[in-house]
């Protein structure tokens, strides 16, 4: 799933984005690091700014695949919703469809991660549950998702570079019963690639199964998921939005902060098949050259303003329409 090519010349992008205000802008842009894909990937992002990837490609599931010429580009940005639009990928069996029913077969466990997939199991174990049914997850078993997860994190850029099949997706919130129902038409990874564009916590009653189970299938799938940091993966707004008080309510202040460690190290942007870049927010003003994104260092709080607080917080400005 991850692409290695880096600084590479290039033609115009589309800039496609969508925010709460229903006005949306398309305006052509430039980067001079960015150069002609070899995929034929569509986008289409809708009222909520969640993007689809689809490439028309024979492709295993892990998402590896031969690409052809003549791409349309695009930007996607996310906004506050978890309507996301997905399709299946091709050449599917139906066992690895049910990798994650209760009567599959199970798969070889690599050792070290009897643990990381226990608690996948229970996560998912609240599938048909009422919605609001919690975990019974112990804070030592949660704070070992966050220390498991947070060198891979590391180990990857800032600036992700995938490639497709891949189902591109936007806030989640706390909703916790929408990921689920989300993964059930979708595929469970690592059937299908996830890239899922920040907002994992606050609003939501369900924030710390939210982000447990996107961290456990990043220590399992570190090629097949891939999370970005959105404006709440940030103390200072989940401070007040949630999450903190949910963490202090049924954990502890220290687990708030063990996660604030790793959402410090989350990666901002994504680059699929060298011409869809997706990021939370936006663009910035200060945006010149791609590799600007990849040199962001971590791990990092978000400023209140520069590139990286543009990536997370950019809405595009309205269209003036005058009368004619």
């Amino acid at each position: 799933m991850m692409s290695s090519s880096k600084g590479r010349a290039v033609g115009p992008l589309t800039v496609s984005a969508s925010t709460d205000n229903p006005t949306s802008t398309s305006v052509p842009i430039n980067f001079p690091s960015l150069s002609t894909a070899n995929a034929n990937t569509n986008t289409n992002t809708n009222a909520n700014a969640n993007a689809n990837a689809n490439t028309n490609t024979n492709a295993n599931h892990r998402g590896f695949v031969s690409s052809n010429n003549n791409a349309s580009s695009a930007i996607a940005t996310t906004s506050s919703t978890t309507n996301t639009n997905t399709t299946t990928a091709p050449n599917v069996s139906r066992q690895e469809s049910r990798l994650h029913a209760p009567d599959a077969t199970p798969p070889i466990v690599e050792h070290g991660m009897e643990t990381i997939i226990n608690i996948t199991q229970r996560l998912l174990g609240l599938r048909g549950s009422p919605p609001g049914t919690m975990a019974r997850l112990s804070e030592s078993e949660i704070k070992l998702l966050c220390l498991r997860a947070r060198p891979i994190i590391l180990n990857q850029s800032m600036l992700l570079e995938l490639e497709a099949p891949i189902k591109i997706c936007g806030d989640v919130h706390g909703q916790y019963s929408d990921l689920l129902r989300l993964f059930e038409y979708g595929g469970f990874p690592p059937v299908a690639n996830y890239l899922f564009c920040g907002d994992y916590v606050d609003r939501g009653k369900q924030s710390i199964e939210t982000i447990s189970l996107s961290l456990a299938y990043k220590i399992q799938y570190p090629e097949n998921f891939f999370i970005l940091r959105g404006n709440h993966e940030s103390a200072g707004i989940n401070r007040i939005y949630g999450f903190y008080d949910e963490c202090k309510r049924r954990y502890s202040i220290k687990l708030w902060k063990i996660f604030s460690d790793v959402f410090n190290c989350l990666p901002v942007a994504a680059l699929v098949d060298e011409k869809i870049l997706c990021m939370h927010g936006g663009l910035s003003p200060e945006l010149r050259d791609l590799q600007q994104i990849a040199d962001l260092q971590r791990p990092c709080d978000v400023p209140d303003v520069g590139l990286l607080c543009d990536l997370l917080w950019s809405d595009p400005s309205p269209i003036q329409v005058s009368d004619v």
